[in-house]
């Protein structure tokens, strides 16, 4: 099967790409990328199926013969970040961009798609194409599968991709095990007593609790905690008070914590619990605990990293895999579909020393599209792979 691009090929990836990079939608609210990405499969021949997690879809094709049913996932929410690329497709919705790449990876999925379903007579098996959307902090993957994404037919393995600005275009990363970390985000609630500021023993100052507080999360991480075992603790945001001389009554604490082995996680989450009650008890203050996202290690399978490498190698040579040696504390809900069936989540490197070189969530993040005609590639070579095993 051929896994090189025609120029045909990577105008249409481009041209998508850049359709969808102008208009981002955020999590849950994808609908005009969900109806572009029906009608081109549609165009391509391949069967569409809707209604998984309000606006993902699923495309499935079928080769030449039987074979497995391999799962490839893009996802395609946009983030809250006002662009600042300059670039002549730059996002025409104000604080809205694609700074995390999802426009690249459903373009690329939608290229491979219509080349596979271009070249069906030279591979067996089916493909299970998935856009999924809310990746970002809003565990869409979860809704997705709950909705019978992976089912009818039921996908064998599955395969996904980041792009990764901290390897060089052209490498692809990959790990056995943990890749990434899960990911327990947490609003903590702390009330006391408003008052005077001019009288602060009259009241019970949530803001100073609160101070205290964050100060002593960071010892879970320091403290609590085995030096080589990785473990982030993150306060992102902290709102309190009403005005400079008021006693704040409550204190509003926003972050997330992220480890790469379960027990460690269990451990880190007790010890929170631990810690939030006991500064709040010291402080006189009620406390609550909100978790509002539960993302899992993103933990690969050892027998699929060993299918992709030797996928990627025996197409593009042994210089375009690099294992590595440290998982990221970044979180995926892929995750959820490794927890599922076996695969393996793995990074493109995008990394230019241009736009590609800027970190995820940056408003210059912006990936080449030549960089982008790899991951193509390397869709390609999972199916084929797959496909010269089934033969």
């Amino acid at each position: 099967m051929q896994i090189q691009l025609t120029e045909a090929d990577k105008a249409y990836l481009a041209r998508i790409r850049r359709t969808i990079h102008a208009k981002p939608e955020l999590a849950f609210e994808e609908y005009e990328t969900s109806a572009l990405i029906q009608a081109e499969l549609a165009a391509s021949g391949i069967e569409v199926q809707t209604g998984f997690a309000g606006t993902g879809v699923v495309g499935i094709l079928r080769g030449a013969a039987d074979g497995p049913v391999i799962g490839l996932r893009a996802d395609m929410d946009a983030l809250p970040v006002a662009e600042q690329t300059g670039a002549a497709f730059s996002s025409t919705r104000a604080g809205v961009m694609h700074a995390c790449g999802h426009d690249a990876h459903t373009a690329m999925l939608l290229t491979a798609a219509r080349i596979l379903a271009r070249q069906r007579a030279d591979w067996h098996g089916t493909v299970k194409f998935i856009f999924q959307p809310a990746e970002e902090m809003r565990a869409g993957g979860k809704k997705l599968i709950a909705d019978g994404a992976l089912r009818d037919p039921d996908i064998d393995c599955v395969y996904g991709f980041h792009v990764w600005p901290d390897l060089p275009a052209g490498v692809i990363g990959l790990r056995h095990g943990a890749l990434m970390a899960s990911m327990d985000a947490f609003e903590v609630v702390l009330t006391g007593i408003g008052g005077h500021g001019a009288a602060p023993h009259q009241g019970i100052d949530a803001m100073v609790g609160g101070a205290h507080l964050i100060t002593a999360l960071q010892s879970i991480a320091g403290r609590e905690t085995d030096p080589l075992d990785a473990v982030v603790v993150s306060v992102g945001e902290m709102s309190a008070g009403r005005g400079s001389n008021i006693i704040a009554e409550q204190a509003r604490i926003l972050g997330n914590i992220r480890t790469v082995r379960p027990q460690t996680r269990r451990q880190v989450l007790a010890a929170f619990e631990r810690i939030v009650g006991g500064v709040a008890a010291a402080f006189r203050l009620r406390h609550e605990i909100r978790y509002t996202a539960d993302y899992p290690v993103t933990f690969n399978h050892d027998s699929h990293v060993d299918f992709a490498r030797t996928a990627f190698q025996t197409a593009f040579g042994a210089e375009s895999v690099r294992l590595l040696e440290q998982p990221s504390m970044a979180s995926e809900d892929f995750a959820y579909y490794l927890e599922q069936v076996p695969g393996a989540f793995m990074f493109l490197g995008v990394g230019d020393g241009a736009g590609g070189s800027y970190k995820l969530h940056h408003e210059c993040f912006l990936p080449s599209e030549t960089a982008l005609y790899h991951g193509v590639a390397a869709y390609l070579a999972l199916v084929a792979n797959g496909a010269a095993q089934a033969a």
